[in-house]
């Protein structure tokens, strides 16, 4: 760890977090998340969907995924247990003129302050991984699901390539692309495998799980659906 750099907690961190930092790596690659989203409801319900959905993102932490998918024409509500990532957000959706499109509350993912079957679509990013019942978790989105609906996720996949990549070089080299000490904990990865199980055991049906890997876009260098699931992957399921 770099001299001066102290490890904080994920409460800290996420309190304070540089959230739409041009640099910041959820803010470069929050554009090929919501394409993914996109095309996740595409398949799921027919083209142009997105339009009609009111999309619940589980750990919205500053705004960036509920932003743009309101820009794309979905109504969103925002849930992160981080008041000062909810006061980013709400901040940032002001400012650019959506707040009406978009919704923040606090709370937990282990206990999701809404009725059974209240949304079509959840989405959860790089959030799984930081959750304290995993399991909780996933049976929670399974109930706010009606049935046939949509949970697009990402997560990081325990192996020893992902704690080299993202905590002993990430988080000692790469501070200002958001890779900060102490936002991973490498027991809380999840193994595809067992992502699966759990999310069977809940009630889903798994259509797809995919390596999120770096890719050149435009010559914009992103992170892009495709390729092994060594590190970062994603996928969604459909609620029976």
């Amino acid at each position: 760890m770099r001299k001066g750099m102290q490890r904080r907690s994920q409460d800290e961190i996420f309190a304070s977090y540089n959230w739409w930092d041009q640099d910041n790596l959820l803010f470069r690659i929050t554009r090929e998340r919501c394409d993914y989203i996109e095309s996740c409801i595409d398949r799921a319900f027919g083209r142009e969907a997105l339009r009609q959905q009111t999309i619940l993102e589980v750990g919205c932490g500053g705004g960036l995924i509920c932003e743009q998918l309101a820009r794309r024409g979905a109504s969103c509500i925002g849930l992160d247990p981080s008041a000062g990532a909810l006061e980013v957000a709400r901040a940032h959706v002001r400012q650019s003129g959506l707040a009406g499109r978009v919704f923040f509350q606090q709370g937990l993912a282990e206990s999701l302050p809404y009725a059974a079957g209240s949304f079509s679509v959840v989405v959860s990013l790089d959030v799984l991984e930081h959750v304290s019942d995993l399991e909780r978790t996933i049976n929670e989105i399974a109930r706010v699901l009606a049935p046939g609906g949509v949970f697009v996720f990402d997560t990081i996949n325990r192996t020893w390539l992902s704690r080299l990549v993202l905590i002993w070089i990430g988080e000692r080299l790469f501070h200002r692309f958001g890779l900060v000490p102490g936002l991973h904990s490498y027991e809380r990865f999840i193994k595809p495998g067992e992502l699966r199980h759990g999310l069977q055991e809940a009630g889903f049906q798994v259509a797809e799980m995919v390596g999120f890997m770096p890719r050149l876009i435009q010559r914009r260098l992103t992170l892009a659906p495709g390729g092994p699931l060594l590190i970062s992957y994603v996928g969604y399921a459909i609620r029976n």
